[in-house]
């Protein structure tokens, strides 16, 4: 949920009772760290930082940890090369993974937990499993390791299915990104609210600044006409110079890049990443993020 999940919702999330998980592989360590002590403002309750594995952001784990973070979530490669720096550090490691391989791998350098991601998770996806297949593989794998199932759940239903399947917790994303709290921009969260169910597809298109990785987005006029056209390479795609997002601070951003449309940020917005998962036709409201939490944990226990 990067650009989405910040501090606000990070700790409106964790002062609920849930696990607020902060992205900040995307920031250099001062940026990261400016992140980190705002959500701790906001909340005396633990939250996970967010960071990618296949960039070994050591530097980032040091300074999270000397701030006093002690849970980190890796995705997108192996977190081997990650671990020392975890362990020096006291924390632990939630691995974000995708097929019994990379379940494996995370659990022989000594992952505390894993997310199982199904290929209906909205963003950037490496598995190609689907959840339930997918947890029928990584459950006996895991043993006592909690497995925390992710991919396509918006609704209290959804977490009670994957509950009586054996996942020890469950992973909101899109639902939390039509939040009050939610960074994303206001026609973000209401596209979201208006989508119906097959409104999403697993793409290729907005791979700006990261290549060769697939992501679930809304359908929108970006995809729409980069698929009639054949699906081009970069270089042959229609509009791709158009910039279409613009941050308060100047920034500017052309079709077909990775950034969903910010809380702040103006232009064709509605032509930009707009990541949600499959459960997204589920989501009619935009509460805050307590609501969501007390929603689901009245609907749960009874």
């Amino acid at each position: 949920m990067g650009g989405v999940s910040g501090p606000e919702l990070v700790a409106a999330v964790a002062n609920a009772g849930g696990l607020g998980i902060l992205p900040i592989w995307a920031s250099p360590p001062d940026t990261a760290l400016q992140s980190i002590a705002k959500t701790q403002a906001l909340t005396n309750y633990p939250f996970a930082v967010n960071l990618r594995a296949d960039f070994v952001q050591t530097e980032h784990i040091s300074a999270a940890v000397d701030a006093g973070v002690s849970l980190f979530n890796l995705f997108w490669g192996d977190p081997a090369a990650s671990m020392p720096a975890i362990n020096t550090g006291g924390a632990r490691l939630i691995s974000t993974i995708g097929d019994g391989d990379t379940a494996k791998r995370a659990l022989d350098v000594g992952a505390a937990a894993l997310i199982a991601q199904g290929v209906e998770a909205g963003g950037h996806v490496a598995g190609e499993m689907e959840l339930e297949a997918l947890l029928d593989v990584v459950l006996p794998i895991a043993g006592d390791i909690p497995v925390i199932a992710a991919g396509g759940l918006a609704t209290p239903q959804d977490v009670a299915h994957v509950l009586s399947l054996g996942a020890s917790g469950a992973l909101f994303g899109t639902r939390f990104a039509a939040t009050e709290e939610s960074n994303a921009h206001d026609v973000y969260k209401q596209a979201l609210i208006r989508a119906e169910e097959g409104s999403t597809v697993r793409t290729m298109c907005f791979d700006g600044m990261w290549p060769n990785a697939p992501h679930r987005v809304l359908k929108n006029s970006t995809f729409e006409d980069w698929e009639a056209a054949g699906r081009p390479p970069q270089g042959q795609r229609p509009g791709e110079d158009d910039i279409i997002l613009h941050t308060p601070d100047g920034m500017t951003f052309q079709r077909y890049f990775v950034a969903p449309p910010g809380r702040h940020m103006t232009g064709d917005l509605e032509a930009a990443a707009m990541y949600a998962g499959t459960g997204v036709s589920k989501i009619t409201n935009c509460p805050s993020a307590a609501e969501v939490m007390g929603d689901l944990v009245s609907q749960l226990v009874s």
